[in-house]
């Protein structure tokens, strides 16, 4: 729960004119996120492990779900296991961007601000 109000509160401060939504606590919220992402969404954010009572839910999964439900927006993970090798995992899954859970506000900010920029840069296909 800190980490969704850290985000809420913190990631706008560091990305002006940004709208965050906060998804995740409860197993109810992933086909909200899904929905959200779908209609209204320039880059979303999946941390890679989501526990609820009862369910497991990888984000590399989510990943493939909004990119081959049409999402043309970034798509990042956010895990705490970010090596070489994990990284690969999350980028083979369509991610276009991994958010080390470490990793400082700011340099967050700067993450996602370079990574959309040349994501909007890049053609799409579909």
């Amino acid at each position: 729960p800190v980490a969704r109000k850290a985000f809420e509160s913190i990631l706008p401060q560091e990305i002006a004119g940004s709208v965050v939504q906060v998804f995740g606590e409860t197993l109810a919220d992933v086909a909200e996120y899904k929905r959200c992402v779908a209609e209204q969404c320039d880059i979303a954010i999946v941390d890679q492990n989501l526990s609820f009572p009862g369910a497991e839910v990888k984000g590399t999964d989510l990943i493939k779900e909004i990119l081959a439900a049409g999402y043309g927006g970034l798509a990042c993970v956010r895990s705490a296991n970010c090596t070489d090798a994990d990284q690969r995992e999350y980028l083979e899954c369509g991610a276009h961007c991994a958010i080390d859970k470490d990793m400082r506000w700011r340099d967050m900010a700067q993450l996602l601000a370079n990574a959309y920029a040349n994501h909007v840069r890049r053609p799409h296909t579909g």
